[in-house]
């Protein structure tokens, strides 16, 4: 019967072999799809070669990405920016002050080093004044408090690899280069949804900690150290300040598992200060007693 919408009437075709019409409408719908297929994989891989090329295309102050992966050429950009062959030649000592912050409790350090492997940390606690010193494998302890004798003390043990491991004088990178361990890979990462290079080094004593790398400063950004009980220590570097040629982090936060655990500030910071290599001698009292 024909439709009144159309004013045709309808045929009953029997049904069989495909006319040629009919063949031909199918084979452009296939190769139509096929096409469509082609041009969404073409754009797919396109997309992933641009991803790959990106690393190696986008110009940096100091190379490409895929160049900056280059354990020499990452080295030679590191130390431009972060400690120059001059700075590395000359500087003896380095000393900063500031606050010490764990919740809502503050307490004035200061810490100076002396180049290769001596340390004084010096901490107020309000009620008394606790120091650690350390000069190549001794660790000591004095507690000061008004109206009272020093009391020193050795420390032995973990507690006393535990500062022993922090009397490096420069940073892990700068380290490395010296022969005070060694990188071991360099890789694009990221970070805060930008571009890093992840710099994995291994230190002398053989501890492993990657450092996340600003390709655009050449500054770290973040120090990721496994501790003993399984987990990582993070500790995020910023506002980094230029103290006679070296870029110092006056910002240092430190936190495992999300949750922080401690937080540096620096107020104040100075190279080449002029520091007597007596200050961290072991006390006097203490030699007595070995």
């Amino acid at each position: 019967m024909g439709s009144s919408y159309t004013n045709t009437t309808r045929k009953h075709v029997k049904r069989g072999k495909p006319t040629k019409l009919q063949q031909r409408v199918k084979l452009t719908a296939y190769l139509g799809a096929i096409a469509i297929s082609l041009a969404a994989i073409a754009t797919i891989v396109s997309f992933v070669r641009s991803e790959d090329e990106r690393t190696a295309i986008i110009k940096l102050p100091h190379g490409t990405l895929s160049e900056l992966t280059q354990i020499k050429t990452f080295t030679q950009a590191y130390l431009t920016v972060n400690c120059n062959a001059t700075l590395l030649e000359n500087t003896q000592t380095i000393r900063v002050s500031g606050q010490l912050v764990n919740g809502d409790n503050r307490q004035a350090f200061s810490l100076i080093k002396k180049r290769p492997d001596r340390m004084l940390f010096t901490i107020d606690r309000g009620s008394h004044e606790l120091t650690f010193g350390v000069n190549r494998d001794n660790v000591w302890r004095r507690i000061r408090a008004p109206q009272h004798d020093d009391l020193f003390a050795l420390i032995e043990g973990q507690e006393a690899d535990a500062w022993l491991s922090q009397r490096r004088f420069f940073d892990r990178i700068i380290s490395a280069s010296l022969g005070e361990g060694r990188i071991t890979a360099i890789e694009v990462s990221s970070w805060t949804g930008a571009d890093c290079l992840k710099v994995s080094t291994l230190s002398a004593d053989g501890a492993a900690v990657n450092i996340l790398v600003d390709p655009q400063t050449m500054h770290p950004i973040v120090e990721l150290e496994p501790i003993p009980d399984g987990t990582i220590k993070q500790t995020t570097f910023s506002d980094y300040r230029d103290i006679d040629g070296m870029p110092i982090a006056f910002d240092m936060v430190s936190s495992v598992e999300g949750e922080q655990q401690s937080r540096i500030i620096i107020d104040k910071a100075s190279i080449n200060s002029g520091v007597l290599s007596t200050l961290f001698d072991l006390p006097e009292s203490l030699i007595s007693n070995e």
